[in-house]
């Protein structure tokens, strides 16, 4: 397992989150989930010190050149144009192709949401960001079973390999997935399914959600008691069982008791969350976020949450809250 780097702001940690791992599959079309991808990003002017923090996320393969992913998994590193690089695991198993981002200001390839900054109130209604593949440098490697090791290999001998893989093959060729806008939507009960995928050393695996996801219209974040939070995995889809992308694995922002406070734009305290470890919030794509993503990927396939994928309720927040379980929060 890779290192894993933390962020602490002030009296705040700043934590990727992951929703934990179940490794028994649910019933999904897993091609659909083959855009799924590892992440690396640090920074490249620091590549040489020993001590350079290195943050482990997913992202999710928009189109050839364009991959989603969490803005906080870049941020500290690429942020204002710093010199770092983005490595992406394009193709994983037996074979793999990495390529290398390197972004700097003169030649950006990492878009940060603007209204994006750490430490915000409500900060995973804007925690996304755009990688773009464009003039990368690609590297591949094979499992040589004798030696036990990744090996380099050529170019040619990967293409020559590449036929005799379909799997490397199809992760290659996996691009992608039709987004789920929550933009305007009513509080309401999510009718799918929520899947969160994990590739990690070229095995994919799957976390279910069991209960009831809620979306919640005043904090505009979805929510579900049965997940888990761990760190690892920022940046990852949130999917359907179909593959259809409802969200990004995103953070909180954790007092030292374990709490988190949602407010209103006037700062006024709308719900407390005291044992937030315990619960997966997530924001779907709203209206800014999803036109940011289009900004740059405009021929996105996007359908409204509101066509079949939710349930509206006349219930308030406070009590969509309480009725997940009200012994966790504080109103």
């Amino acid at each position: 397992m890779k290192k894993l780097i933390f962020c602490v702001l002030s009296t705040f940690a700043f934590l990727p989150l992951v929703a934990q791992e179940d490794f028994a599959a649910p019933k999904v079309n897993e091609d659909a989930f083959l855009i799924q991808k590892e992440i690396s990003t640090w920074r490249t002017d620091k590549a040489n010190n020993s001590r350079v923090a290195v943050y482990n996320c997913q992202a999710v393969r928009l189109s050839r050149e364009w991959f989603l992913t969490a803005a906080h998994c870049v941020y500290n590193s690429c942020r204002d144009g710093l010199p770092c690089t983005v490595q992406i695991t394009l193709a994983e198993g037996e074979m793999r192709q990495m390529a290398r981002i390197n972004h700097t200001t003169t030649a950006k390839t990492v878009f940060i949401y603007s209204g994006f900054f750490p430490g915000q109130n409500r900060i995973s209604s804007t925690d996304v960001a755009l990688i773009k593949l464009s003039g990368a440098e690609y590297f591949y490697d094979f499992w040589d079973s004798e030696t036990q090791q990744w090996l380099a290999m050529s170019r040619a001998e990967f293409e020559k390999k590449l036929s005799e893989s379909p799997e490397t093959k199809a992760q290659l060729n996996a691009m992608g997935a039709r987004l789920i806008g929550a933009a305007n939507l009513p509080s309401a009960r999510f009718l799918p399914q929520v899947i969160v995928p994990k590739m990690t050393d070229g095995t994919l695996s799957y976390l279910s959600s069991a209960g009831d996801v809620f979306f919640v219209k005043e904090l505009q974040h979805f929510v579900s008691p049965d997940f888990g939070v761990r760190p690892g995995n920022s940046g990852g889809g949130i999917f359907t069982p179909s593959g259809d992308l409802a969200g990004v694995v995103s953070s909180l922002l954790y007092t030292p008791d374990g709490s988190v406070s949602f407010k209103n734009d006037d700062g006024q305290t709308l719900v407390t969350l005291q044992n937030a470890r315990d619960y997966f919030l997530f924001t779907g794509f709203n209206g800014s976020t999803l036109n940011f993503i289009r900004s740059w990927v405009p021929n996105l396939r996007v359908i409204g949450a509101e066509n079949g994928f939710i349930e509206p309720t006349d219930k308030d927040f406070k009590t969509i809250i309480k009725s997940v379980n009200q012994s966790s929060f504080a109103i």
